[in-house]
């Protein structure tokens, strides 16, 4: 009996201690926006006159709310794997995916846009009505959905056999990161490159260079490098059928 109540105390405190440090949950359902608000926002999102040259937009590098799958530095374009790149992130389901950038230095939506204007948008400014019509279709885009994928990550009906099968390759090997619905995780991750965000695989088949400065350049590459990172030793067979799911997502 003392064994047990010690144990539960143990567990009690565990909680606790957890609660004091827990990651935010990944939201899941969109939130609700003003309409008038949204349409403003996207007449913004495609308006060069919010950089500071006049010149860019924030349609340019994410058209459609996504990625150009481009690389930069400090605003500018550069190869892939060139020292301080970033591959440009998408902004497709934004309310579900903070933090926001390569370090997860923006915990809201109106601290991706402060970096934004700063920088990408070489000194642009936006305030009051805009600036919050700008937030509002951010928050408006969807996630990239192939309609292929249950929100749990289990495959939609029918699909092959391989599909299926990478599905449980996924859940031991790359769930614990990529977390369904969203695919991704609130806090960043070591893959042997550094400390990064995890980004969304929602749409990864079509996302390539792969990484947060593009070194790997097709999907199975960069799956190879994350499995063997993890230790996964999967083998043809298993690799083909993880493939074949990533493909749906």
């Amino acid at each position: 009996m003392r064994c047990g109540k010690a144990l539960s105390l143990a567990a009690a405190l565990a909680l606790a201690s957890c609660s004091l440090f827990s990651v935010p949950k990944t939201p899941m359902t969109p939130p609700v926006l003003d309409p008038d608000l949204v349409q403003r926002g996207a007449i913004l999102f495609a308006d060069p006159r919010l950089s500071g040259d006049g010149q860019r937009t924030c349609a340019g590098c994410h058209p459609g709310g996504g990625s150009d799958y481009r690389i930069y530095r400090d605003g500018y374009p550069v190869p892939p794997f060139t020292l301080g790149g970033r591959r440009t992130l998408t902004l497709r389901g934004m309310w579900q995916t903070a933090p926001y950038l390569w370090d997860d230095s923006a915990q809201t939506v109106a601290g991706a846009v402060d970096r934004m204007l700063a920088v990408e948008m070489n000194g642009g400014s936006l305030a009051g009505r805009d600036r919050e019509a700008l937030e509002a279709y951010l928050l408006s885009l969807t996630p990239f959905d192939r309609g292929r994928i249950q929100p749990d990550g289990n495959v939609v009906e029918p699909s092959t056999l391989a599909a299926r099968r990478g599905s449980a390759v996924f859940a031991r090997v790359c769930a614990e990161c990529h977390v369904p619905p969203a695919f991704m995780q609130p806090r960043p991750a070591d893959v042997g490159t550094g400390e990064w965000a995890v980004p969304t695989l929602r749409g990864v088949s079509v996302s390539g260079p792969y990484g947060h400065d593009g070194r790997w350049p097709d999907l199975e590459t960069v799956t190879r490098s994350m499995a063997d990172h993890q230790e996964a030793h999967l083998d043809a067979d298993e690799m083909a059928q993880l493939l074949a799911y990533l493909q749906l997502l």
